[in-house]
């Protein structure tokens, strides 16, 4: 049975889960792929090494070539590596929407059943079509209460462009693929100040990604600054994690990098694990 430790003491962004599931699985090959897979044009998957203070990770990078990206880079020093070529760049990325940053690019804003249509339309397996489709109705059922409308009436915001949308198809293809059975976490740090969105400033957690916590153990932090989105609430909400940690034995390790940088490493840590097993109490 494959059991998943999820360390979330910086935080959890869609791109952080997904690059350290992907580096969890050694599971590239098809996630590039997935733009065609999924007939999205826009989209573009590149694979990045990333240090986050002297961890080295990779990051899955997913590119909407609609969004521009001459803006000046900035951060850690990366080299990605594509169809085996390797460049230097001096950046930690570009746009991508569903990162703890500002959220302000303008996607065309999809209504939920407009996902759900890429995602049947789309070359995966079924069993990732349903792990998509569930994230994303979990997203949505979350906006609704927000918003107080109907689910078939909510218009994704941060959560419609190409980006997120090969973010949270990508987690599910490798969820399907490795098939966990059981997840543990340990509490989630979210940041704490206020943060842009297309609703003006909101406080963080914002309120989607406060309503996906609800029910889950968090705290702020020492740093200001948004660490838990939308997306990365989601997709833990979908693995319904246990928060009561037994002894663990690792057996395999990843970290998937943030964009930001922070004190501490702006990282998830993902490990294979399986829990100790405890020898019964001898009977005198």
């Amino acid at each position: 049975m494959k059991q998943l430790y999820i360390e979330a003491f910086s935080g959890l962004s869609g791109d952080m889960l997904f690059s350290a599931l992907c580096s969890l699985a050694d599971y590239y090959e098809e996630i590039i792929k997935l733009p065609a897979r999924l007939h999205l044009p826009d989209g573009k998957v590149e694979v990045n090494t990333v240090t986050k203070n002297g961890i080295v990770c990779q990051h899955v990078h997913i590119i909407d070539l609609n969004l521009d990206t001459s803006e000046e880079p900035s951060g850690d020093q990366t080299e990605h590596t594509h169809d085996g070529h390797t460049h230097s760049h001096q950046h930690e990325h570009h746009h991508h929407h569903d990162h703890a940053h500002s959220h302000q690019h303008h996607h065309s804003h999809r209504h939920l059943k407009d996902i759900l249509r890429i995602i049947d339309q789309g070359h995966i397996t079924d069993g990732a079509k349903e792990i998509a489709k569930e994230i994303f109705t979990i997203i949505g059922r979350s906006e609704a209460r927000i918003h107080n409308m109907d689910l078939d009436e909510i218009h994704f915001h941060e959560v419609s462009g190409v980006d997120s949308i090969l973010d949270i198809v990508g987690s599910a293809v490798v969820l399907d693929h490795l098939k966990i059975e059981k997840t543990y976490c340990t509490p989630v740090c979210t940041g704490y100040g206020m943060v842009k969105t297309q609703h003006g400033l909101l406080p963080v957690p914002a309120p989607a990604t406060a309503d996906l916590l609800s029910g889950m153990p968090t705290y702020a932090g020492e740093e200001k600054g948004e660490r838990v989105t939308p997306t990365g609430a989601a997709i833990l909400r979908f693995l319904q994690p246990s928060f009561d940690i037994p002894d663990l034995i690792t057996e395999r390790i990843a970290y998937g990098p943030g964009q930001k940088n922070f004190i501490g490493p702006n990282v998830v840590r993902l490990s294979f694990v399986r829990p100790v097993k405890k020898k019964p109490p001898v009977s005198l």
